[in-house]
C-alpha cells in the first residue's frame, strides 16, 4: 500500500531534481532532453505515457490545492466562539 503522503513527498523530490537539472528553464529541458535521448526506446515510451498522465492530471490539482491552503489558513485565522 502506498503512504498517505507518498504523493506529496515525490513530487516535492521531482521539484528538487527539476531544480537540479540547471539555472535556467532552457538549461533544465536541455539537459533532461539530453538524458531522455540516451535512453532505451522501451524506457521512453513508458516515460511519455507517464509524463503525459502528469501533464495533464495535475493542472487539475493546483486550484484546489491553493483553495484547500486558503480554506485552511482562512478558518486558522477565524477567532473561536467560547462555548461553555
Amino acid at each position: 500500500m502506498i503512504s498517505p503522503n507518498e504523493f506529496w513527498l515525490n513530487l516535492h523530490r521531482l521539484a528538487q531534481a527539476y531544480d537540479g537539472e540547471g539555472l535556467t528553464t532552457d538549461e533544465r529541458a536541455e539537459n533532461i532532453m539530453e538524458q531522455f535521448r540516451c535512453m532505451p526506446h522501451v524506457a521512453r515510451r513508458q516515460l511519455l505515457i507517464e509524463l503525459r498522465s502528469v501533464v495533464v492530471n495535475l493542472p487539475d490539482l493546483y486550484p484546489l490545492a491553493v483553495a484547500v491552503a486558503n480554506e485552511a489558513e482562512t478558518g486558522a485565522q477565524k477567532p473561536r466562539k467560547n462555548v461553555g
